[in-house]
C-alpha cells in the first residue's frame, strides 16, 4: 500500500504540536485527521479506521496510555499500530507505553527530519506483521482442512476395504478347498493388498488425531508378554520372508502395564517391521524390556542392520518421511511408522528415542512411566534392568 493512501490519526492537546506534525505528515503524502484528546481520538478511530495512530501521552479526558489500552481492547482495531509521543525526561513513560500496547514511541523534542521515516518504518512493520498473520492463518486453515479430509477419507475407505478383505478370504478358502493353487494365490494377493491399504488408512487416521492433540487411549491392564505376542502376530509373513526370528528378552512376561493394548502392540509392531524392512535378509532383531532405576519400563527393539546416519535421525522421525521417499524407492510405506510410535508413547505419558550407528544397527526405545507398571500377584519379583542411557 502506498503512503499516499494511508490515513494517520494524530492526537495531541498542543495545537502547535498538532499543526507541525500534521504538516510534516501531509508533506510526506499521508492523509491526516487530528484530535485534541484521547476521547475524541477514540471516537474518530471508529469512524475513519486509520492505518496508524500517533498519540501524545499527557492529554486531558483520556491520556495516551488509556487511548492505547482502549484501542487494544477493541476487537475491530486491536491490530492498529500506535506510536506514542513522550517527553525525554519521563524515564518510565516508554515502559508504561509498551505495557499499554504501544507499537513504537517518539521522544520530545521531535526530530522532524526523521519523523516521517519513523512513521514509514512502523507502517511497513505493521504490513509485514499482517501479511505473516494472514499466511499463518491460511497455513493453519490448510492444515486443518487436510486433517479433516484425511479423517473423512480414512473413515470412508475402511468399510469397502473390510468388504474386499472379507470376500477375498472367502474366495481364497474356496480355491483352497478346490486345490486351485494359482487362483488361491491371486486371492491372497487381494487380501494382502487390502490389509496393507487398510493399515495405511488406519495410520493416516491416527496421524490426523495426533496432529490435533494427544491420542485418546483406551486404558486396560495387560501383560507385557501378551502385548509383544499381539505385536508379532501381524508380522508372521513379513518375518518369514525376511528369514527373521525375533529374540525376546523381557524382564518378566507377567509384568502388567496400564495402557492401550492395541496402540502399544501397534507401536512395537511398527518398530519390528522397520527393523526388518530396512535391513538385509536374516538380520538379528531383539525385543527387550527392562525396568530402569527409577522404575520406568524401557521397551527396546534393536537390530543389526545398516543403521542410520546421525544427521538423518530427525528426518526419519518426521511424518511422511523415509530416507528415500522417491517413487522409485524399494521400501513400501508412508513414512508414518516412527512418528506414530512417538505419538503413542507421548499419549501414555512416556517418551521415544532412536539411537543408531552406521553399519552396526539401530536401537528404538519406548519408555513408559513407573505409574503404569505393576507386577501380577503371585509372580516373581521384578528384575531391575540397567539404566537406559
Amino acid at each position: 500500500m502506498s503512503d499516499s493512501a494511508r490515513m494517520v490519526l494524530l492526537a495531541d492537546d498542543d495545537p502547535v504540536m498538532r499543526e507541525l506534525a500534521s504538516a510534516k505528515l501531509k508533506e510526506a503524502g499521508y492523509a491526516v485527521t487530528t484530535a485534541e484528546d484521547g476521547a475524541q481520538a477514540l471516537s474518530l478511530l471508529r469512524k475513519i479506521a486509520p492505518d496508524l495512530v500517533i498519540s501524545d501521552i499527557d492529554m486531558p479526558n483520556m491520556n495516551g496510555y488509556e487511548l492505547t489500552e482502549a484501542i487494544r481492547a477493541d476487537e475491530a482495531f486491536c491490530e492498529t499500530p500506535v506510536m506514542v509521543i513522550t517527553a525525554s525526561d519521563q524515564s518510565d513513560a516508554v515502559d508504561r507505553a509498551f505495557a499499554s500496547g504501544a507499537t513504537s514511541f517518539l521522544a520530545k523534542p521531535m526530530n522532524w527530519s526523521l519523523f516521517h521515516h519513523a512513521v514509514k518504518f512502523v507502517l511497513r512493520a505493521s504490513d509485514d506483521r499482517r501479511e505473516l498473520k494472514t499466511a499463518k492463518d491460511q497455513a493453519e486453515a490448510g492444515a486443518k482442512f487436510k486433517d479433516s479430509l484425511m479423517s473423512v477419507m480414512s473413515h470412508e475407505l475402511r468399510t469397502p476395504l473390510n468388504a474386499i478383505i472379507g470376500f477375498g478370504q472367502i474366495i481364497a478358502e474356496r480355491f483352497d478347498n478346490e486345490n486351485d493353487n494359482m487362483h488361491h494365490e491371486y486371492a491372497e494377493y487381494i487380501i494382502d493388498g487390502g490389509r496393507r491399504l487398510l493399515n495405511s488408512v488406519s495410520d493416516m487416521l491416527l496421524a490426523s488425531d495426533a496432529r490435533s492433540g494427544p491420542i485418546a487411549i483406551n486404558e486396560t491392564d495387560v501383560c507385557l508378554g501378551d502385548i509383544v505376542e499381539e505385536a508379532l502376530s501381524g508380522l508372521e509373513k513379513t518375518l518369514r520372508l525376511a528369514d527373521v526370528e525375533p529374540i525376546q528378552k523381557l524382564c518378566s512376561n507377567n509384568l502388567e502395564i496400564c495402557c492401550d493394548r492395541g496402540l502399544m502392540a501397534k507401536a512395537i509392531r511398527k518398530l519390528v517391521d522397520n527393523a526388518v524392512k530396512f535391513s538385509p535378509k536374516g538380520v538379528s532383531v531383539l525385543i527387550g524390556a527392562a525396568l530402569t532405576r527409577s522404575g520406568d519400563l524401557a521397551i527396546v527393539v534393536k537390530d543389526t542392520g545398516p543403521g542410520v546416519k546421525p544427521e538423518l535421525l530427525d528426518k526419519v522421525t518426521a511424518p511422511f518421511e523415509q530416507i528415500d521417499m522417491s517413487f522409485q524407492r524399494s521400501r513400501e510405506g508412508l513414512g508414518l511408522g516412527l512418528p506414530l510410535v512417538q505419538a503413542i508413547a507421548k499419549a501414555h505419558g512416556g517418551s521415544f528415542r532412536l539411537d543408531s550407528v552406521v553399519n552396526e544397527g539401530t536401537r528404538a526405545i519406548i519408555v513408559l512411566p513407573a505409574r503404569r507398571i505393576h507386577e501380577l500377584p503371585g509372580s516373581m519379583p521384578k528384575q531391575q534392568g540397567r539404566e537406559v542411557a
